[in-house]
């Protein structure tokens, strides 16, 4: 009868384990995408996608190849940023509207910090 008293206990902790993670995760992976998506994280994922592009450029890379390999290293943050909302967005979380607001303000302001970096690198070597 012992037995039957303990492993009752083990259930009641498993539980009380999984209560716990199902309330805090979602809170975790919110705030996880809040500062991938917050105004900061995009000029950060700008200039690091623009420097980038110039570390590939002086290593010698062809533009189209620098190009289509910078394309590829935002998608790469943009495809994480995905994986983190669709996970939130199955408890709840944050709007489908709001999500595709910050998914657009990103978009925009990385194409912004790769079209200045083409034009600066443009213009050295003229």
């Amino acid at each position: 009868m012992g037995n039957g008293i303990e492993r009752k206990s083990d259930v009641e902790e498993l539980e009380e384990v999984l209560k716990i993670v199902s309330e805090r995760v979602p809170a975790l992976l919110k705030g996880i995408i809040g500062s991938i998506f917050s105004a900061e994280a995009g000029r950060n994922m700008g200039a690091a996608a623009a420097s980038f592009y110039k570390e590939l450029l002086a290593g010698g890379l062809p533009r189209e190849v620098a190009i289509k390999m910078t394309q590829d290293y935002i998608k790469t943050f943009t495809d994480l940023g995905d994986l983190l909302r669709e996970a939130v967005g199955r408890k709840g979380g944050v709007s489908k509207e709001h999500k595709r607001e910050l998914a657009e303000e990103i978009s925009k302001g990385i194409k912004e910090k790769i079209e200045k970096s083409i034009a600066e690198k443009s213009g050295e070597e003229t």
